[in-house]
C-alpha cells in the first residue's frame, strides 16, 4: 500500500473495482450484514492498472530464454506467468525446502530485489551443464553446492539484465551488486506485510520443468504507475453530439435578478459606525441608473417612467462601457 495517508483517485477506482468484483450475487442484496472488506483485492486491482507490463515480461521472457541458451547450451522453453501480488510471508511460505536467493537493488526503486532459483533446476543445470545427462531427480536436499550457488548466480545477472533491458522505455533501470546465498535470511528480514511484484517465469525441457522467480518491490513501483497505463486517448474532433445545443436551447429561459442602482455615497467608517435609527444619508440626485447582475455591470440607463410604471431606459451596454484597448 502506498505511504500516503491519502488515496489516490486511481486507488479510489481500484478499490471500488474491488467491491464490485468480490460481491457476489448472494452479497448483492443489502441484507443489513456487516461484511469485511478484503483490502489485499485492492492491491489486485491496483495491478490491472499496469497493463503495459504483460508485453514487457513477455519480453523478459524471450530474453531470459536466448542468454540460458547461449551460455548453458540448454534450449529451455521459457513462459512469463500472469504477474502477481503477494506479501512477504506468502512469498516466503511458497518456497521450496531448498532454494538459492540473489539479492540486489534495481535504482530508482527502493528496496532490496530478490532472485529465486529452486535447487531442482540448479541440480539439472549444472549435470546437463557438464555432463551428467541432465535427467530429472527428486531433490530433497536442504542444501546448495557452491558450483549451484555460482549457477543461481548466473542465472539471476540474466534475469536482472532481461529486465532492465525490457523495461528501458518505460522505466530506465540501474542495477546493483549482486549477493547469493542458500537461504533466504535477506527476504524474512523484511515485514510480513509488505507488498512484492512477483514475476514468475516457467522454464521447460523435455520432460523437465521448473521456474524462476523475480520479486519486486510493490510500495516503490506505485509511484510509476503511469507510465505503465494505457496512453490516453487524445480529444476527437466533435461529431456535433455535444452540450452545446442543450445550453443554446436552455440557457435563454434562466431567469436572472438585475439590479438597478440609483447612487451611491461614500462614507467614514467612524460616520458610519455613528449611525442609528432616523439618520439621514444624503445622496446626490441623479437621472442615472446602473444596472448589474450579481453585482457586474449589464448597463447604464436613465431613469424615469413608462406606462405608468416606474422604469430605467437602457442607453449603453456594458460591451461598449469597457474601456477600449490597442
Amino acid at each position: 500500500m502506498a505511504s500516503d495517508d491519502v488515496l489516490t483517485e486511481g486507488e479510489i477506482d481500484a478499490l471500488m473495482e474491488s467491491v464490485d468484483e468480490n460481491t457476489s450475487a448472494d452479497d448483492s442484496a443489502d441484507d443489513g450484514q456487516f461484511r469485511r472488506f478484503d483490502f489485499s483485492a485492492r492491491e489486485q486491482s491496483l495491478l490491472r492498472e499496469f497493463v503495459a507490463l504483460g508485453p514487457l515480461i513477455e519480453r523478459h521472457a524471450d530474453m531470459l530464454g536466448t542468454a540460458l541458451e547461449n551460455s548453458f547450451s540448454i534450449d529451455f522453453l521459457v513462459r512469463a506467468e500472469t504477474p502477481e501480488l503477494v506479501t512477504v510471508a506468502d512469498a516466503i511460505a511458497s518456497l521450496e525446502p531448498s532454494v538459492a536467493v540473489t539479492t540486489t537493488s534495481l535504482s530508482p526503486l527502493a528496496g532490496p530485489v530478490f532472485c529465486i532459483s529452486p535447487s531442482g533446476l540448479l541440480s539439472f543445470a549444472v549435470n546437463a551443464y557438464f555432463g551428467g545427462g541432465g535427467a530429472p531427480q527428486e531433490n530433497t536436499r536442504t542444501s546448495l553446492t557452491p558450483t549451484e550457488l555460482r549457477l543461481a548466480e548466473r542465472i539471476a545477472e540474466f534475469q536482472i539484465a532481461s529486465i532492465v533491458e525490457s523495461w528501458r522505455e518505460k522505466l530506465p533501470l540501474e542495477a546493483g551488486e549482486l549477493g547469493t546465498m542458500g537461504v533466504p535470511d535477506r527476504l524474512e528480514m523484511l515485514p510480513s506485510s509488505d507488498i512484492l511484484l512477483s514475476l514468475v517465469f516457467s522454464l521447460s525441457v523435455g520432460e523437465f520443468s521448473s521456474s524462476v522467480n523475480l520479486l519486486l518491490p510493490f510500495a516503490s513501483l506505485e509511484p510509476y504507475r503511469a507510465r505503465f497505463a494505457p496512453p490516453r486517448k487524445k480529444d476527437e474532433p466533435s461529431d456535433g453530439q455535444s452540450w452545446e445545443p442543450f445550453f443554446r436551447r436552455e440557457l435563454p429561459g434562466i431567469e436572472l435578478d438585475l439590479a438597478g442602482v440609483l447612487a451611491t455615497q461614500s462614507i467614514a467608517l467612524s460616520d458610519l459606525l455613528e449611525l442609528e435609527a432616523g439618520a439621514v444619508i444624503p445622496l446626490k440626485s441623479t437621472e442615472e441608473v446602473i444596472l448589474k447582475i450579481e453585482n457586474v455591470t449589464l448597463a447604464e440607463g436613465r431613469y424615469g417612467s413608462f406606462d405608468g410604471k416606474k422604469a430605467v431606459q437602457v442607453q449603453t451596454l456594458a460591451s461598449s462601457l469597457l474601456p477600449a484597448t490597442n
